[in-house]
């Protein structure tokens, strides 16, 4: 059986960056543990981690509701992640029998009429997977069973009307990155419906769309018309990259990823902050870099995508060996 991970850009990356700076490179448990070695000097990045930042900050950063609390005690603008544990460990850490009552509760308080307004996703998960947007009850309960039933915890959040979503690359007290997650979409020429437009943009992947959209795959979209796609920011899931080049959102991002960083005691970190309503909010502080979906993407004039991701390693793997 092929190994994909061995596909991975990060491997790579590793690769290209042995030869060029004269380490040595070892992956083993199917390459998810890279061993870099220089002289006596040994360091090892497990999947995404690269061991620059402390156990704690990492473990923080991995959990959601976590590093919401964190960011919170420090008037830190941060998205909410409501922690509810699996019925099974509920009473063993808690002392309440079941959580159904307590999610009901924090569901009502998010609800515009008789819509509920909720956002639900696995607490320590990571890549865009299993999130899902709560309208009704029985989305919420369907959708807390399912959760249950792969996760030992889940987090709500309250649904903000997200005008951009952005990610930093954070290291060692400099900002090596920034980006706009722009959301996947089609543009109507008035004569093909959602479904056609969909497939001959995005081929069959297209199709995973469907559960996000309002609207019927026979539609008709008018002419220059452009129809999101998806509410997900993620870049995993069709989102893409777009350099940020103003320099007062630049210093903006720059002056609360800095609180984030040091809040949480991060060095190495992706850093995925919103612009809701007017203001700035900390979604997801990942102590995990994973730059796969952005170094792939196609180049555009004489940036290079793959490049800047090499420059990104580069850096990290200096401070590593410093």
């Amino acid at each position: 059986m092929k190994n994909k991970n061995r596909e991975r850009v990060h491997v790579k990356l590793i690769k290209e960056l042995a030869k060029e700076m004269d380490f040595k490179a070892q992956f083993l448990s199917e390459d998810w543990i890279t061993v870099l070695r220089k002289g006596n000097i040994i360091h090892y990045i497990y999947g995404y981690d690269w061991g620059l930042n402390p156990s704690s900050a990492q473990l923080i950063a991995k959990d959601k509701t976590a590093a919401y609390e964190i960011l919170k005690i420090h008037n830190i603008n941060a998205i909410e992640h409501k922690l509810f544990f699996n019925y099974n460990l509920q009473a063993k850490y808690t002392g309440q029998n079941g959580c159904w009552e307590e999610i009901l509760k924090y569901a009502e308080q998010h609800k515009r009429g008789d819509i509920y307004s909720l956002i639900c996703k696995p607490n320590r998960g990571t890549g865009g997977n299993d999130i899902y947007r709560i309208a009704k009850r029985l989305e919420l309960e369907s959708t807390v069973h399912k959760m249950f039933s792969k996760y030992n915890d889940l987090c709500l959040s309250p649904y903000y009307e997200i005008s951009n979503e952005y990610r930093l690359i954070y290291l060692n007290k400099e900002i090596l990155l920034y980006f706009q997650k722009n959301r996947p979409y089609v543009e109507g020429n008035g004569k093909d419906n959602l479904l056609k437009l969909l497939t001959e943009k995005f081929g069959n992947g297209g199709l995973m769309y469907q559960e996000d959209l309002q609207e019927s795959l026979t539609d008709i979209i008018p002419l220059n018309e452009i129809r999101m796609v998806s509410w997900k920011h993620n870049l995993g899931s069709g989102a893409r990259a777009q350099l940020i080049e103003d320099k007062q959102i630049k210093s903006d991002l720059k002056e609360i990823a800095d609180k984030t960083a040091a809040a949480l005691g991060i060095k190495f970190a992706s850093i995925d902050i919103v612009l809701a309503n007017g203001e700035y909010y900390i979604m997801e502080v990942n102590s995990g870099i994973m730059l796969e979906n952005f170094a792939s993407q196609k180049n555009e004039g004489l940036y290079n995508y793959y490049e800047t991701a090499k420059v990104i390693y580069r850096k990290a793997i200096e401070l590593l060996f410093s």
